[in-house]
């Protein structure tokens, strides 16, 4: 790979870090009049609409500590958004998902993220965007795989 290749590629990880958190201070936002954030978003998004997930599980998915995920997770079922259940592969891990409310709530959050999707994407050719979601799946499947540490 020449040296240029390799900057126009970090240049690509860098943009995606950027468009990460820009991604997030905007969610922050529209999710605030909700008394919601980002995170909390997340790990929602993780049990929608029927999945039923320790935290553990949830922190893999998400790749971050099972601490932010508790925290997130004490903080939706005092909200009434997350409801707990026994596991029955382990017993002092249980298992979380959305509460009838919690599926309500994201699901009015969904629809209310249409209109930012529509804005963001709007204009842009429908090939390139499916290009990117290509090329994205593509590195995210090789950094998942572990062939590169």
């Amino acid at each position: 790979m020449k040296q240029q290749d390799v900057e126009n590629a970090y240049g690509v990880i860098w943009l995606v870090r950027r468009l990460f958190r820009a991604m997030s201070a905007a969610a922050d936002a529209y999710l605030e009049h909700d008394d919601l954030t980002a995170a909390d978003r997340a790990v929602m998004e993780f049990l929608f609409p029927e999945e039923k997930l320790s935290v553990p599980a949830i922190a893999r998915k998400y790749q971050v500590s099972r601490q932010h995920v508790q925290v997130t997770i004490n903080r939706l079922r005092q909200s009434g958004l997350v409801a707990a259940e026994a596991n029955p592969r382990h017993r002092r891990s249980q298992l979380f998902r959305l509460s009838d409310l919690g599926r309500e709530a994201f699901a009015e959050i969904r629809h209310n993220e249409a209109a930012v999707v529509r804005k963001l994407f709007s204009g842009l050719d429908p090939d390139d965007v499916d290009a990117t979601q290509r090329l994205l799946r593509s590195l995210l499947k090789r950094l998942e795989s572990g062939e590169l540490l």
